[in-house]
């Protein structure tokens, strides 16, 4: 019977440690990195500061900058994301929206 109990003990222990290896990995996931680019542009600016900066695939992000430690900003977005307009898509646009216009008349 102690040899049960004892397998019994290891088998909590190990599921213990187990346990608490995923909650640790978990936690450690929801850090993710900074934005460096959000981090920048608040640089010189003060707490509540409004800031913006374009992200990947010409997005506008526009926000404030909020503190992420006792000295550090970050921009944090407080508006919804806007997509920057190229010259080209705008002129395509243009065409495209003269070629439906024609096709209406």
């Amino acid at each position: 019977m102690t040899s049960k109990t004892n397998l019994e003990s290891a088998f909590f222990v190990l599921f213990a440690v187990f346990s608490l290896s995923l909650t640790a990995g978990n936690s450690h996931a929801h850090s993710g990195s900074l934005n460096k680019v959000a981090v920048d542009v608040c640089k010189e600016k003060e707490k509540s500061q409004s800031c913006r900066y374009e992200g990947g695939h010409s997005d506008l992000y526009i926000g404030s900058c909020q503190l992420i430690s006792d000295t550090d900003l970050i921009c944090v977005r407080n508006k919804p994301i806007q997509k920057i307009e190229s010259a080209n898509n705008e002129t395509e646009k243009d065409h495209s929206v003269r070629k439906k216009t024609n096709i209406l008349k």
